[in-house]
């Protein structure tokens, strides 16, 4: 295993890598962290080079103070690790970067697993989303971070379609520790100060082989993105995970990390 940090403009990528083959990075979701990927770099190293990284204005990457490009922190974080190609893995906000990536550097992406994604300058439409949003926006305007956190694990743990006793209860206590520790340590600056392509846009020319998967519990939003992917793209297909919403791998880790090595194995 190796950690280290890489310098990028103005800032700084924590990172880690295990294993030994081709390599597979994996981009945590938005207000998360790598540590939702603890099982997958388990999973993945004994075949790959698994390599995850906390991105600007999250876990232990720096505080963004200027307007700045996740994708073109990816870039830097491959060049520094001497990487000409790679895998992507992203879920959420991870998936976004991955896509902007692949659409301004496609010749450096293998294959892409698209997990839950968005896609930038997408618009949201659910009515479950834009409610738990509204309930976001006051409680952060009265200073009530627990309140703020619980609509954000209510739109993106529980999803539109479940209550929060309906879900592994660990998994919720997980993704409430990231989300605390990302908005105490460094804010929401990873939003308010990236730059992103308009890739909703822009989904016919994604042209690396793609998988993406979809909770059959997620937003109509998310469901709605992958049915694009998969009829857009140039190589996609779409798989929908039964009786998850939006973090797939946390709550099917053994389902999640084998289809990934499968759909690896036969690129």
């Amino acid at each position: 295993m190796t950690t280290g940090r890489v310098q990028v403009e103005n800032g700084e990528l924590a990172y880690e890598a295990r294993g030994d083959g081709d390599p597979v990075i994996l981009l945590h979701g938005g207000i998360l962290d790598s540590r939702m990927w603890d099982a997958e770099m388990t999973a993945l190293a004994p075949h790959h080079t698994a390599i995850r990284y906390d991105a600007r204005g999250h876990g232990e990457s720096s505080t963004p103070t200027e307007r700045f490009k996740h994708y073109e922190d990816l870039r830097e974080l491959m060049a520094a690790l001497g990487l000409p190609r790679a895998s992507l893995v992203g879920l959420s906000g991870g998936g976004r970067i991955a896509v902007d990536f692949a659409l301004t550097y496609p010749d450096l992406v293998e294959n892409l697993v698209l997990v839950a994604t968005g896609l930038s300058a997408m618009v949201t439409k659910d009515p479950f989303v834009l409610e738990q949003n509204k309930k976001l926006e006051e409680a952060g305007s009265r200073g009530d971070l627990p309140g703020a956190i619980e609509c954000i694990l209510r739109m993106w743990v529980d999803g539109p379609r479940r209550a929060p006793a309906d879900v592994d209860q660990r998994v919720r206590r997980l993704c409430q520790e990231m989300y605390t520790q990302t908005v105490v340590r460094h804010g929401l600056s990873g939003f308010t100060l990236m730059d992103e392509l308009r890739a909703v846009e822009r989904i016919g020319e994604l042209a690396p082989r793609t998988l993406t998967l979809v909770g059959d519990l997620d937003s109509s939003d998310i469901l709605a993105i992958a049915c694009r992917i998969e009829s857009e793209a140039r190589d996609a297909r779409k798989q929908v995970v039964p009786g998850v919403a939006h973090m797939i791998n946390l709550e099917k880790p053994a389902e999640f990390s084998r289809t990934v090595l499968d759909f690896l194995a036969c690129s």
